[in-house]
């Protein structure tokens, strides 16, 4: 297994989180740690990179689905970048896909404007 790799970098009023790894109950508080920071550093409008990210479990879902609603209750924005197939099945299955923006590369999240839900 691949631990997560966390790294944060800001970009046009928003922050970019790349994950790297993968995201299961170990690696999620880890996540909420780097999304907190994230937040409180460059605001409430953030995009998460998941280009790298080899696996999600339901503790990974969960993180993402608290900082969803966190940051759009504060004006903000979430939305996902590049799932490998993997990953975007989790988020189909669970139905997230309808909920939280979910665009197939990075470059597709950047070029449009951070957005509230």
């Amino acid at each position: 297994m691949s631990p997560l790799e966390v790294t944060t970098r800001p970009d046009g009023g928003r922050a970019v989180l790349r994950l790297c790894g993968e995201l299961d109950v170990a690696g999620s508080q880890e996540l909420r740690v780097h999304l907190n920071e994230a937040r409180r550093e460059h605001g409430d409008h953030l995009v998460l990179d998941l280009t790298d990210l080899e696996f999600m479990d339901s503790g990974g879902l969960s993180v993402i689905v608290a900082c969803y609603k966190s940051a759009t209750a504060a004006g903000g924005s979430l939305v996902l970048a590049g799932p490998r197939p993997i990953v975007r099945r989790a988020l189909e299955i669970t139905g997230l896909h309808r909920r939280i923006p979910v665009k197939r590369t990075l470059q597709e999240a950047l070029a449009t404007e951070p957005d509230p839900a």
